[in-house]
Parts: structure tokens; C-alpha cells; sequence
């Protein structure tokens, strides 16, 4: 069992880059700090430190152990706060980051059940439908459609999804609606910018075939919902994630152009650092978006 002042102690000498002033913060002397280290390096069997008269520095194992102790010094702090609470009752602030259409016009309002629940959480909202770095942005949980093959990333999947062509009634009616996937050629397209690259070359399997077919129009984005704004303007056809447009089809704002065809997978995942501490209000607001999710999809 390790001693937890060592570790507090391992944690500051990391900070500080000083043993002398480490042990001077927690009311320790130079020796005592020392033989501390010595005692945690003894538990681990394993150097932490590479020690000269001139400097300090962590070695590649005390770097590794260090992630684990801050996490477990975090841990340790939101169990105490929970207990002088009294109870559980969470607070603090959640970053949530999700494509753009998705995040203002569905998880706004499914999240609002979660806000009324936990009045003391506040979820702060970054939308995007690049590719959010979780290490570089102060992100909690991020929303993706589909998962990246980021070791350092556990993926859960909420539901399954797919996505869809559609159009507005008023565009149907001025150009007709397509006869077949391949007349979208010589049609006003929306495309989409993924991650930096034109999302031009659509696919279905329609009537036991797989189609491809790279498709033009005169405007595209990067924003997922100017691209929907677009489709409901009658501007052109686009290919939409279902969940971003469900609410859109249900109330005949916009159509699905070949409903008896199965449209690309697009999977809704949540991800978040495998190796970071998750505090009880994230852990919640990942069991709520699971059960709300799976919710629907039932």
C-alpha cells in the first residue's frame, strides 16, 4: 500500500521541479522529503526521479506514474467534497462537444431534462464538425459520428444512425424529383467539408446494388447546419445525417428521396481520454445520454 503524503509529495516535486521546495510546501525538510521519495521509489520498484547536483527530472516511468497520481488526487478530492456535501449532489461544469446540427437542434433539448435534475451542473457546449482534439481543448465528452482509431480514446457507441438524401418539397417541385441515385449528377448537390475534405462522393445500396456517384453543386460547407439550412431553403439536395434532419421529415419539411434504399452507417459514439479521471457528474451525464439515446432508438 502506497503512503498518500509520498505521492502528494511526488506530485509537487513534479510541479516545482525542486525536492527542497516541494518539502517546504508540505511542511517537510530537505531530508525528510528525500527519504519520502526513496520510500515511494522503493514501493513502485521503479526510479521516478533522475536526481544531479544541478537539476531534477522525472524519467519516462516516473512521467507515466504521474498521470495515475494526479488522477487519484482528483479522485480523492471529489470523494471528499461529495462527502461534506452530504449527499451527492453534483456540480461543477461538464464540456460537451458535438457536431454543429446536432448539437442546436436535438441535444440542446435533451439535455435540458439533465440541467433541471442537476441544477448545479452547468454543460458548456462546443459545436464543431471538425475533428475536436480532447488532449489540446478542454473537453469532457465529445459526440462523433463514427470513431476514430485513437487508442488513447474509449469509444461508446449511443445508437445506430444512417444518412439520408433530402430535399424540400419546393425544390422537388420546381426540379422534379430524381428518377434514379445516378440523375443527382447533373443536380445542385450540398456538399459538405469533413474534417477538411469535400464530402463529394455519396453512396447507397439501392435495390440490391451498391451505387457511387461523385456529385457538384454551386455551394458546400463545413457546417453542418448551413448545409441543412440550405436543403430547407430548396437550394439543392443533401446527404444528412438522420438524426440531424429526423425532426425535419417528420414534420414534411424535408423528404427522403429514395426511402426504400439503405443509406451509409453513421453511428452515433460519445469519446472520451481513456486515461482521464472522470468526476460523478460526468459519469452521469454519460448515463443519461446512454439511457436517452437508447430511449429513442427502442
Amino acid at each position: 500500500m502506497l503512503h498518500f503524503p509520498d505521492v502528494q509529495l511526488f506530485i509537487r516535486v513534479a510541479e516545482l521541479g525542486s525536492i527542497s521546495a516541494a518539502g517546504r510546501a508540505l511542511g517537510l525538510s530537505a531530508a525528510a522529503a528525500s527519504a519520502a521519495l526513496k520510500r515511494l521509489e522503493q514501493r513502485v520498484e521503479s526510479q521516478l526521479l533522475e536526481r544531479s547536483t544541478r537539476s531534477l527530472r522525472l524519467t519516462q516511468a516516473g512521467e507515466d506514474f504521474l498521470s495515475y497520481c494526479i488522477q487519484a488526487g482528483q479522485a480523492l478530492d471529489e470523494g471528499l467534497a461529495a462527502l461534506k456535501q452530504g449527499r451527492e449532489q453534483l456540480s461543477g461544469d461538464i464540456h460537451l462537444g458535438a457536431p454543429s446540427d446536432l448539437g442546436r437542434d436535438c441535444l440542446d433539448t435533451l439535455l435540458e431534462p439533465f440541467r433541471q435534475r442537476h441544477p448545479q451542473v452547468r454543460v458548456v457546449m462546443h459545436l464543431s464538425d471538425g475533428l475536436i482534439d480532447l488532449y489540446r481543448n478542454p473537453i469532457d465528452l465529445v459526440l462523433r459520428y463514427g470513431l476514430s482509431e485513437d487508442s488513447n480514446l474509449v469509444g461508446r457507441k449511443l445508437c445506430d444512425n444512417r444518412r439520408v438524401l433530402v430535399a424540400a418539397p419546393a425544390y422537388l417541385q420546381a426540379e422534379g424529383h430524381p428518377e434514379s441515385f445516378e440523375a443527382l449528377i447533373g443536380r445542385n448537390c450540398i456538399c459538405f467539408y469533413r474534417n477538411g475534405e469535400l464530402f463529394n462522393r455519396w453512396r447507397l445500396l439501392h435495390r440490391g446494388v451498391q451505387r457511387e456517384i461523385t456529385v457538384s453543386g454551386d455551394r458546400a460547407a463545413d457546417d453542418g447546419a448551413l448545409v441543412r439550412k440550405w436543403a430547407l431553403e430548396g437550394r439543392g439536395i443533401a446527404y444528412k445525417s438522420r438524426l440531424d434532419v429526423q425532426g425535419d421529415l417528420d414534420a414534411g419539411r424535408l423528404v427522403d428521396l429514395f426511402p426504400d434504399a439503405t443509406y451509409d452507417a453513421s453511428p452515433l459514439y460519445v469519446a472520451y481520454p481513456s486515461r482521464r479521471y472522470q468526476p460523478a457528474r460526468i459519469k452521469a451525464l454519460l448515463g443519461y445520454l446512454d439511457g436517452v439515446f437508447r430511449a429513442g432508438a427502442s
